[in-house]
């Protein structure tokens, strides 16, 4: 079969409406390429993406998988597939798909690690989760909302020293973060250092004065009606 040749005016054509958003045409550009090119993984591939783009999730996810045909160990399009599973709701094909980015260490994406962590995360896998999310936190220091969901396993785990330095970084990021500040609560509790656990919750009120966690919280603490 002949190989994509980049050359081509109507690959140029496919490109340009690809990269300016012109779905509807890109799509009509990319399948008509297909017939000239039927074995390019990298054009399944494209239109898997303009499929994503518009929303037909389905369509997008049947393109991933014969791109992968194509190209079986092709890290680029398990992690797309894994992101269009994880869209529509299908949580443990989305898993199979970022720990095959994971296997595929040449090609590994660092966002697959927190996938894995997120989606065990939502299975209550908190095992899992804490490795994924731990190794995430080592590979991407910057991607602090991955301490958002470790701080919540640490919290469940009783290990509410590593919970508070994950929030207190986090929120050094975001400091209205209100979700934050109630865990941050949670942690300083759970260790009796209750000032700071009250310091915390009336954190979570100036941000949310509607919520009623807080409210409870702060009232059980300090025999006030908040």
């Amino acid at each position: 079969m002949e190989q994509l040749n980049q050359s081509d005016p109507q690959y140029i054509k496919a490109m340009s409406e690809f990269m300016q958003g012109n779905w509807s045409s890109a799509e009509s550009s990319f399948k008509s390429l297909l017939k000239d090119y039927p074995e390019s993984g990298f054009i399944l591939l494209n239109l898997g993406n303009i499929y994503y783009s518009q929303g037909s999730l389905n369509k997008s996810i049947e393109y991933y998988l014969k791109a992968l045909e194509k190209e079986p160990d092709w890290g680029v399009a398990y992690y797309k597939l894994g992101v269009t599973y994880f869209r529509a709701g299908k949580l443990i094909k989305a898993l199979e798909s970022f720990n095959k980015v994971i296997e595929l260490k040449n090609q590994s994406h660092a966002m697959a690690s927190y996938f894995v962590g997120l989606i065990n995360f939502f299975l209550g896998r908190d095992d899992d989760s804490d490795q994924a999310f731990s190794a995430f936190h080592e590979i991407a220091p910057e991607s602090m909302i991955a301490n958002f969901f470790l701080a919540q396993i640490k919290i469940k785990e009783n290990h509410f020293n590593e919970a508070i330095k994950l929030l207190n970084e986090l929120l050094e990021e975001t400091p209205l973060l209100s979700e934050g500040h109630y865990m941050l609560g949670q942690a300083y509790y759970g260790l009796h250092r209750n000032t700071d656990a009250i310091k915390a919750f009336r954190k979570v009120l100036e941000i949310n004065p509607d919520d009623q966690r807080a409210k409870t919280k702060l009232t059980l603490m300090t025999d006030l009606e908040w």
